[in-house]
């Protein structure tokens, strides 16, 4: 499994060389190529990456309003952020259940609950492929069932 931070920034005015895009990861393993979360500036960019399948953590800006005209990808996300994310026009939009392993084009996410936004309720993954897992969760205060 292959790990590309793509974008690491928070929903603020500063940025720097490195950090100069909204949160967004591609997990790679095989052919497969998910993309988890992609905030507003990846609008437009997203097609250039590619990827089978986007996931969302939750819909903050800077996780998911890449995705306000939509996507060409199938999008998972849970129940509490597809209702966030009601008014985006997505043929192709999954329900990751938490604590219920998803098969996202060849890589399994699990989510679980994290103490973030009580008004964007956010979700960190457990994401494995190939034998190997890993845990993401980008925005977190506390990981309230471990």
């Amino acid at each position: 499994m292959k790990l590309i931070f793509l974008g690491t920034r928070a929903n603020t005015d500063g940025r720097t060389r490195r950090h100069r895009r909204h949160s967004a990861l591609l997990v790679c393993f095989g052919q497969a190529r998910v993309m988890i979360d992609c905030g507003a500036d990846w609008l437009g960019r997203i097609e250039q990456l590619a990827p089978d399948a986007i996931v969302v953590t939750h819909a903050h800006p800077d996780h998911a309003w890449s995705l306000l005209k939509g996507a060409l990808r199938p999008v998972f996300a849970t129940t509490e952020t597809w209702r966030l994310l009601a008014g985006y026009p997505f043929a192709n939009r999954h329900v990751i259940a938490p604590r219920s392993p998803t098969n996202v084009a060849g890589i399994v996410f699990e989510a679980f609950a994290v103490d973030h936004s009580v008004r964007a309720p956010a979700v960190g993954y457990r994401v494995s492929a190939g034998g190997r897992a890993l845990f993401y969760a980008p925005d977190v205060v506390a990981v309230p069932e471990r």
